[in-house]
């Protein structure tokens, strides 16, 4: 992708520009599924968007700003991005509003599983705190759009194209039909489409000191069943001043991840409660909160008082406004 040739979308304002007719045709249709279809959590978007590709094709790329140091590129018609389009709330809504918040917290941002950069994006702009962000993600094309993110971000935050797991150095297959869920995980049913190395998370602390002597790290886990895994090789990393944000998928009723987290390594849960966030006493909230098997949801872990503090002060903020 280049910046020659893009539709550009203004995220706040809905505009459009630089989009032809039948490209806008495309948009304003992928716009009303997007509507309608967000009360279903988007069951069906995928299909309005393929069916849009066929119909009102174009292989130009969206770039979506949020702010004038803040664009996201994704292909026209992606059905995952796509649902940028219905611009009432933001992509990640249990996640944003807190990172926001934090912005004047100085922190390290390892975005593991960052598929195009999204987070990565957002995190290393001004809104943000402008805090130093590496992005690290297995899939080759994914990882080709993460870069190209961070270029036409002024190239502000690190890359890696790693499988985030227990340790470095391993050659992995990669599977998946999605570009929104790779995984490493062995499906005995299809053979690997690719093939990447490993990351041990320990082995990026060199990088997190560059920017910080015992700076604070947000960790964000979305690596689709390879978390615990992450975690082990992460100890050195986590008996720093770290903040989890990690995926639990709804379709998992054992809730393996979060389990990992609490029963073995201690830490304290927070889910999204709107709007606030609340810690998490017993697994029964966890069977309410994760009411589709097919949506993951987001989740923060931590036992730094530092990033209790800032839980707390969150939850006074959105309940006064």
């Amino acid at each position: 992708m280049t910046a020659n040739g893009t539709i550009s979308y203004d995220f706040y304002t809905g505009r459009f520009a630089g989009a032809t007719v039948v490209e806008r045709i495309g948009l304003e249709l992928m716009r009303i599924a997007a509507f309608i279809l967000a009360r279903w959590d988007f069951l069906g978007f995928s299909y309005a968007a393929r069916l849009v590709r066929a119909i009102f094709p174009s292989r130009r790329p969206v770039r979506v700003r949020f702010a004038d140091d803040c664009v996201f590129e994704y292909p026209y018609g992606d059905a995952y991005w796509g649902r940028l389009l219905y611009n009432r709330e933001t992509y990640g809504p249990e996640v944003e509003p807190f990172l926001r918040f934090v912005r004047d917290t100085r922190y390290a941002f390892v975005d593991c599983g960052s598929n195009f950069g999204y987070m990565s994006v957002l995190t290393s702009c001004a809104s943000f705190g402008s805090q130093p962000t590496i992005a690290i993600e297995a899939d080759p094309d994914n990882y080709d759009l993460t870069v190209h993110n961070a270029r036409i971000n002024a190239d502000r935050y690190d890359h890696r194209h790693n499988a985030v797991y227990s340790r470095s150095g391993d050659r992995v297959g990669l599977y998946g039909a999605k570009h929104e869920a790779r995984s490493i995980v062995k499906d005995e049913n299809a053979r690997p489409f690719a093939e990447v190395v490993t990351l041990a998370l320990d082995d990026l602390l060199d990088w997190v000191d560059a920017n910080g002597k015992d700076l604070p790290v947000v960790l964000k886990l979305d690596i689709e069943g390879v978390e615990i895994e992450a975690l082990k090789g992460a100890k050195r990393m986590l008996d720093r001043d770290c903040l989890i944000i990690y995926e639990e998928h709804g379709s998992d009723k054992t809730h393996e991840v979060s389990r990992y987290l609490k029963e073995q390594m201690g830490y304290r849960l927070f889910f999204d409660d709107r709007p606030r966030l609340s810690e998490l006493t017993s697994w029964t909230q966890l069977d309410k909160l994760k009411v589709n098997p097919r949506l993951g949801y987001d989740l923060f872990a931590t036992v730094s008082e530092s990033w209790i503090d800032r839980i707390e002060q969150f939850n006074r903020h959105a309940e006064a406004a």
